[in-house]
């Protein structure tokens, strides 16, 4: 016997070979199905995104089955610019990124989750002597491109009888707001945390106009991929389950989650408090009326779409009624991995 195997060494070989080779393959095919299963998601700074990053550093994100990838850009321009180019499933937005993408892009996204809704956290803040809407004609704004900052800016427009023909709109990134405030080349400009901390440290600025004066209208969004969403449902289930922990987690160790958030922010805890205190942050149960019919949601979602097109912005068909389910929410009270889309 042991003759015969040696005779046959060559075939043995290229069995052996043959082995590998499949081995090989699978290996391959399921480093792409664990590729596939993995939820990419775009994600920039801000004090309401903080709680995806509690679940994923706590472990909240394995343990329901999960694996997410952030993919980190600078502000909300860039976030939605990589979901656009397919560089994410996900983006943490504004109700103004998911209508421009849905009208600018082959990717309409589906709204799964509110992160917080804005109660003054997004601010208009402006050198002397502006001190209210009314004083902004003639101004120069700086406004963060493709993001909703230019939404901000029209309602505190709208509310003095301005438009976007009263004022000069300049292209501005978060991160070269103040250089271009210290530099005369703006008088005004909408922002937000952690920038909107930075700028306020100085004194000198006044805040004309905020997101407390529009309230439920800047709400932070999950927006998924629907393709994406189709064929994995249980993965955004999950993903609703791990926030509802991560908030959970800060409600019973307030402090220590408190440090961690502006250490990742790169604010002290007081001044993460302060921005925290300007939001409105729900688990899935406590958020679900924002996504009723004729809830918050679709309200403000109307709202948006009808201040863009008024501004240019928008000039596609109108994709209101395709962005907004309370599926995923329901699926995860249900603590089922199915359920009926109900909107």
């Amino acid at each position: 016997m042991q003759h015969a195997v040696r005779s046959r060494g060559g075939f043995g070989r290229m069995v052996v070979a043959m082995l590998l080779a499949v081995a090989g393959a699978v290996a391959v095919v399921a480093c792409r199905d664990d590729e596939s299963d993995r939820l990419r998601l775009a994600i920039n700074p801000w004090p309401g995104y903080e709680f995806l990053y509690l679940a994923r550093d706590l472990g909240f994100m394995a343990e329901e089955g999960l694996d997410v990838l952030f993919v980190e850009r600078p502000d909300l321009g860039s976030v939605r610019a990589a979901f656009e180019a397919g560089e994410a499933d996900a983006m943490t937005v504004t109700l103004t990124e998911v209508l421009q993408a849905c009208d600018t892009s082959d990717r309409c996204p589906r709204v799964v989750l509110a992160a917080d809704y804005s109660d003054g956290a997004d601010l208009l803040m402006a050198v002397p002597p502006v001190k209210q809407p009314t004083d902004l004609r003639g101004r120069r704004i700086g406004v963060e491109p493709g993001s909703v900052s230019s939404f901000l800016v029209s309602r505190a427009l709208e509310s003095a009888g301005l438009s976007f023909a009263d004022v000069t709109l300049v292209d501005l990134p978060q991160a070269k707001m103040a250089a271009a405030l210290e530099a005369g080349r703006v008088d005004a400009v909408a922002t937000y945390p952690p920038v909107a901390l930075d700028l306020a440290r100085g004194g000198r600025l006044r805040t004309v106009f905020t997101s407390a004066d529009i309230p439920g209208e800047v709400v932070d969004v999950v927006a998924v991929d629907a393709d994406w969403l189709e064929r994995q449902p249980e993965k955004a289930e999950a993903l609703v389950r791990a926030w509802d922990r991560a908030v959970a987690w800060w409600r019973d160790n307030h402090d220590e989650a408190v440090r961690r958030m502006a250490e990742r922010e790169g604010v002290s805890p007081a001044e993460m408090e302060q921005a925290l205190a300007l939001m409105k942050i729900l688990r899935s149960a406590e958020q679900r009326f924002l996504f009723a019919a004729d809830g918050p949601l679709e309200r403000a979602l109307t709202r948006h779409d009808l201040l863009l097109r008024r501004a240019g912005l928008l000039a596609g068909p109108d994709r209101t009624a395709e962005v907004i389910t309370d599926r995923y929410l329901q699926m995860a009270l249900n603590g089922k991995g199915g359920g009926a889309d109900t909107r």
